[in-house]
């Protein structure tokens, strides 16, 4: 038996289904990037996967049952990465400025991701926008928590105000997107987020942040 025999065997391996549902969840994550929430549909995924309209019916059996998929993989992408760079314990002013960076590198790194994430922020008539706001305060939670613990480190009399500055720090995503989006240098991307949440945090000797 020659390699490329032995090579074309190793390729030919039967998918496990839970192999196989990772790999449609992608090829639906682009679709639906492409197409938006309200028009990606079970066909197209089974056109661009190469496989039968059936099999992905098998996998997502409703439309609902698809979309929630989708929506679940990009809330846990950010969240997953919000939370890792959040249990450092470095000042908040560091870390903040660090997951907002890593949001930004995102719109290049997974764009498909972000696309559908800028949209679901949008869907206010939708039926998915509970299952938005459920996700931002997640999210605006981890961000809060930071913000308390270090202002409860430096014995800030601000401890308060931790939920609404880490909601005001949320918000700079939309403009940090579409900054990334139009190729604005990064120097001016890192100066905008630095005064921005700075600022919010109100670090305005920077020797306080070490």
């Amino acid at each position: 038996m020659g390699p490329k025999t032995l090579s074309a065997r190793c390729r030919a391996r039967p998918l496990e289904q839970p192999e196989r549902k990772a790999v449609l969840l992608q090829t639906a994550i682009r679709v639906f990037a492409r197409r938006g929430l309200g028009g990606a549909r079970h066909t197209e995924i089974a056109r661009e996967a190469g496989v039968s309209v059936p099999t992905v019916f098998f996998y997502f059996p409703t439309r609902e049952a698809l979309v929630h998929d989708v929506l679940t993989e990009v809330a846990g992408f950010y969240e997953d990465m919000t939370e890792r760079i959040h249990s450092s314990d470095r000042p908040a002013p560091e870390v903040v400025l660090a997951g907002a960076r890593a949001f930004g590198d995102s719109v290049t790194t997974h764009p498909d991701y972000a696309c559908i994430l800028l949209e679901w922020s949008t869907a206010i008539r939708s039926e998915l926008w509970p299952l938005y706001l459920r996700f931002q305060e997640r999210m605006v939670g981890i961000v809060a928590d930071t913000i308390r613990r270090w202002r409860t480190l430096t014995g800030s009399n601000r401890l308060e105000d931790a939920e609404n500055d880490a909601r005001v720090i949320a918000s700079t995503g939309y403009v940090l997107a579409q900054m990334k989006i139009t190729q604005v240098p990064q120097r001016k991307i890192d100066r905008f987020l630095q005064t921005v949440l700075y600022d919010t945090l109100g670090v305005h000797d920077l020797r306080l942040v070490i």
